[in-house]
């Protein structure tokens, strides 16, 4: 039993592997939200937890299989309880046990002029994100269980004062993928079940800054921490709600940018969080240094 048994069984075609889209750990079908392009953009937990669309975001996995099927949402419910249970059964019955530590790309470096480069001409200080964010880089040839993580910028991922994942943005400008992320089987904690921060700041907030990626956190300082894309896990909203603070989400001015900012918002009033939005005229991470200085400056001080 299992999502994949689920498709098989009501004849819905999905891709696991060698797809842009595939990811490990996720099954994808066609998104029954989005137009255009019919290219396996859905993509659904293998252990039937939820769903996210590599255009639209996240939904559950209720609402996904309902369209899909074109069935009302209490039968797709059912349908979903029956697979999901022989789906927990198996997880429980063959623990699996990880064999797989965590790495980075091999080899990689320190910044080299080409980082360096790529960093400044993005407004940033490559020395203050050696220091704080302890970033490095890949040259040429760079690999992980066969996956070429070349000409990268190496993100690490903290979480209680360990390494846990890591991401990459490529240099280049050539690659499709602009972002690539440690391997799932090798995360220590998955980091769409965390944010990106310094923890010890954002313990003693009073004004939180939520943003989307790392570059954002980069420009807007220590107290702010990213969801790592515009779509967020209610773990994430879970670790968040833990924080004393208020909240202020800059997402990007896109309109689906802006609904994944206003779902936010929902979700950490509902655990009884202050919360609002707040928009800049274009990508947080485009500001240069004194746009950015100004903006969170306001926050920081505006009062309750």
């Amino acid at each position: 039993m299992g999502v994949e048994q689920l498709l098989d069984d009501y004849n819905i075609p999905y891709i696991t592997e060698g797809h842009k889209h595939s990811t490990e750990g996720w099954v994808n079908i066609h998104c029954p939200f989005c137009g255009g392009s019919q290219d396996f953009h859905m993509g659904i937990h293998e252990e039937m937890t939820g769903c996210h669309c590599w255009r639209c975001g996240g939904h559950s996995l209720v609402s996904v299989l309902s369209a899909t099927l074109e069935m009302p949402p209490a039968l797709t419910w059912q349908i979903v309880e029956k697979y999901k249970t022989g789906a927990i059964r198996k997880k429980v019955e063959e623990p699996r046990v990880s064999i797989n530590p965590l790495k980075f790309p091999s080899p990689h470096i320190r910044l080299n002029k080409h980082g360096l480069a790529y960093l400044k001409n993005r407004g940033y200080d490559p020395a203050y994100l050696e220091e704080e964010w302890k970033v490095f880089q890949t040259g040429p040839v760079s690999y992980l269980d066969d996956i070429s993580y070349s000409n990268r910028i190496v993100i690490p991922i903290m979480w209680d004062n360990k390494i846990v994942s890591f991401q990459t943005r490529d240099i280049t400008g050539k690659s499709p993928k602009k972002y690539l992320v440690c391997p799932m089987k090798r995360e220590v904690i998955h980091h769409k079940n965390i944010v990106y921060g310094n923890q010890e700041y954002l313990e003693k907030a009073k004004n939180i800054i939520i943003v989307e990626g790392v570059f954002d956190v980069w420009k807007f300082g220590l107290y702010s921490c990213a969801t790592f894309g515009t779509s967020f896990k209610m773990e994430q909203v879970l670790q968040l709600a833990k924080y004393d603070a208020r909240f202020f989400i800059v997402f990007d001015n896109e309109t689906q940018a802006q609904e994944q900012a206003r779902q936010l918002m929902i979700k950490l009033k509902t655990l009884g969080k202050i919360a609002q939005i707040e928009t800049v005229d274009s990508d947080p991470g485009n500001m240069n240094s004194s746009e950015a200085n100004y903006f969170v400056t306001g926050l920081m001080n505006r009062r309750y």
